[in-house]
């Protein structure tokens, strides 16, 4: 099955899957759980370093929590490789403690196995009284979205050419706990950027049963990838690569001005009644998949 079919077969036996994240209620407020899971072959290029492997196992898990709009609490991470070197552990726990560090969050354990290919297993438990969902789109609300797009397209071609240093540097990318946590009481509908932006759209609109514009020349693209490639292949890099972890997210017109100002975002269209449209023409509903 494709990862579409595999997450509809899933929906209709887990009632409570379709967010970033799942949310528990408790004791007056709701805990949120996620957990992600990142392999050598299809996640790590070569020369990604284990300080990155670490920062990014740890990242998609906290992204997640962003998106809910959550107070991280605390990570788990699970190692699994072949050798379990002592170089690539310790840089693994390099990079997942430094990143914990920037979230305001620590590492509070996990689990080690052996395997043929090297993959991690992570999982971000945070608090929201009010979490985020993908379903509170409504027409008229404007689509914004954090930071700037085309980040891990931008270090894919750095690994490519080989300029490994800025490749890693930008692999490390920051999770948007901060801003998630100050938009909650302000945001409709919120994900983060995982399988494309044309897919996190599609995403927000069929959960809230709405339709989107946005413009082109709205997106904040990020230097190094528009200095890298244009035309078609940039445009293709910015809708579809993936990974971007930014946050997407709708608010009312009247709200916009109340986010706090610390917050870096770009409107980039709104949601209407139907149909999906990039610069009045269709955007199909296309991405990353596993």
């Amino acid at each position: 099955m494709r990862e579409t079919d595999v997450l509809r077969l899933i929906a209709t036996r887990v009632t409570a899957a379709g967010d970033d994240a799942a949310v528990v209620p408790f004791k007056g407020t709701n805990l949120i759980l996620t957990t992600d899971m990142l392999h050598r072959e299809t996640d790590f290029p070569t020369g990604t370093t284990p300080r990155t492997i670490g920062w990014r196992s740890v990242a998609v898990s906290l992204s997640d929590l962003a998106a809910m709009g959550a107070r991280p609490l605390g990570v788990v991470l699970a190692l699994a490789d072949e050798n379990l070197a002592e170089k690539l552990v310790s840089g693994v726990l390099d990079g997942a403690l430094a990143c914990c560090e920037q979230c305001g969050t620590h590492l509070v354990g996990g689990d080690i196995d052996r395997q043929r290919e090297l993959t991690l297993v992570s999982t971000g438990v945070g608090e929201a009284a009010r979490p985020v969902r993908r379903d509170g789109a409504r027409i008229g609300d404007l689509i914004c979205v954090t930071g700037e797009l085309g980040r891990t397209a931008a270090g894919l071609n750095l690994f490519s050419s080989g300029e490994m240093e800025a490749a890693n540097e930008l692999f490390c990318f920051p999770p948007r706990v901060e801003w998630g946590m100050k938009l909650a009481h302000l945001a409709k509908s919120m994900l983060d950027i995982s399988d494309g932006l044309a897919h996190s759209l599609h995403l927000i609109s069929s959960q809230s049963g709405v339709g989107f514009t946005v413009e082109w020349k709205r997106l904040p693209i990020i230097p190094a990838l528009s200095g890298q490639i244009t035309g078609e292949n940039l445009r293709d890099a910015i809708l579809f690569t993936g990974e971007d972890y930014e946050l997407l997210f709708t608010v009312p017109a009247d709200l916009v001005t109340n986010i706090d100002p610390t917050v870096r975002f770009t409107m980039i269209g709104h949601v209407t009644g139907h149909g999906f449209l990039l610069d009045n023409e269709q955007l199909p509903d296309h991405g990353y998949e596993h």
